[in-house]
């Protein structure tokens, strides 16, 4: 991808709904390029935009990040395994304290139970795991914003957004959707650019109402957009996830700060053996390197910080991409 396309995924990340004409504006680029080029971005496999219901604005579970430990030769089906868990929302090979990271949404504590210490064991390969639930989110990939475009271009695009990009954490519970609704989340999890007519047609309803009911469900904080796209594409190959301990009193604080980083994709203060829970992406392991030892060495309050590798992502934000590895080359 040449610069021109890394800047239209760029717009699509701040407004993933944007109309052509929005991201030509902000790309600087004819409307006809803007649209031959997207619609072969989203056709690759490598651009997916989605529409995805707030489990803790619905009140529908806790995500929960759960380090996996494998046997080596065991590791990938394990985490292909895993990808098919419909509990499971995001699956990564690491290195490090862990071998496979996962991220998966527990209906409650018998659920995480569940999921934990009686199926999680009974995968072929596994042989250890710990667990953090999240308390609080301090910012997602929804409001990410990877910096290939001027900061007014990016503000102009997410003021026309239907959702609370800017609002991580929900602040209450919204109403029970209606099964119209459920229909409607269903079909934007598929395509979240899905034209209003034909969600309409898809669901069977009017489409001023599935443009409302959309709109609604937006506002309300249970229905987030986001483009997904793995951070190397976007020329970040560096990914690292960050697991602190911070002092109590500090923890908000510390979080809030380093929500404001560029390179931070994932911020969440947690229960277990750490308190605080990341994912950065940087170019380069010395720009890696300088935000481990100036931004977080510099924050006032982190005792302790763990940094696990990420190798390979097989599964983000729902949309799955298995990886298999070549076989392994005959031993000298």
């Amino acid at each position: 991808m040449d610069e021109v396309d890394l800047r239209v995924i760029a717009a699509l990340i701040a407004d993933p709904r944007a109309s052509w004409p929005a991201i030509a504006r902000a790309v600087n680029v004819s409307e006809a390029t803007v649209s031959r080029r997207a619609t072969r971005i989203l056709s690759s496999g490598r651009v997916h935009v989605a529409a995805t219901l707030d489990v803790l604005a619905t009140g529908r579970g806790v995500p929960v990040f759960v380090r996996v430990r494998c046997e080596p030769r065991r590791t990938v089906s394990v985490a292909n395994a895993l990808t098919g868990w419909p509990s499971v929302r995001f699956v990564s090979l690491v290195s490090g304290a862990a071998d496979c990271l996962v991220e998966l949404v527990a209906a409650d504590r018998n659920d995480l139970l569940d999921l934990t210490l009686l199926r999680l064991p009974e995968l072929d390969g596994v042989i250890g795991s710990s667990s953090e639930i999240v308390l609080r989110r301090f910012t997602t990939g929804v409001g990410w914003d990877p910096g290939l475009l001027d900061p007014a271009a990016v503000t102009a695009l997410r003021a026309g957004r239907l959702d609370r990009w800017d609002r991580a954490h929900p602040t209450e519970l919204v109403p029970p959707l209606s099964d119209v609704d459920e229909l409607l989340v269903a079909a934007l999890a598929e395509d979240g650019r899905m034209r209003w007519r034909d969600l309409a047609a898809r669901v069977g309803t009017m489409e001023s109402t599935a443009r409302r009911r959309v709109e609604n469900l937006c506002r309300s904080g249970a229905l987030r957009l986001r483009t997904i796209v793995e951070p190397e594409t976007l020329g970040l190959p560096v990914t690292a996830f960050l697991w602190l301990r911070v002092d109590p009193h500090r923890v908000d604080a510390v979080a809030e700060e380093l929500a404001r980083h560029p390179a931070v994709l994932l911020l969440c203060a947690t229960a277990g053996e750490h308190t605080i829970c990341g994912e950065v992406a940087v170019a380069e392991y010395s720009d890696l390197h300088r935000f481990l030892t100036g931004t977080l060495g510099a924050i006032p309050g982190i005792r302790d910080v763990d940094v696990t590798m990420g190798l390979q992502t097989l599964k983000r934000a729902s949309i799955v991409s298995p990886w298999f590895p070549q076989a392994a080359p005959a031993p000298f």
